[in-house]
């Protein structure tokens, strides 16, 4: 399938663009990090903390619903599905 991924900062820093095309051949959004990492390896640190599990702050979507309202990692992907990835920032 055809994924299309837009990074904002600091991941489109870490792979050095801020979108992707990219044919996948997984199922869930946990498969497709575990390839992105395996292509961008930097990524790991800015995804995973070090007990290996997905960072608080960082919000993905897919096609503009948040991964909370899916089944988080475990959503399942089709094909020509847009994802984004990136940090809310907050201040005052």
């Amino acid at each position: 399938m055809k994924l299309k991924i837009k990074l904002l900062k600091p991941f489109s820093d870490t792979v050095g663009k801020g979108e992707l095309e990219l044919d996948f051949d997984g199922i869930t959004l946990k498969d497709l990090l575990k390839v992105l990492v395996h292509k961008y390896p930097r990524l790991k640190k800015e995804l995973y903390t070090k007990a290996g599990e997905l960072t608080d702050y960082v919000s993905m979507f897919v096609n503009d619903k948040p991964i909370s309202a899916l089944k988080g990692i475990n959503t399942e992907l089709e094909n020509n599905d847009e994802l984004l990835f990136f940090i809310p920032i907050s201040g005052g």
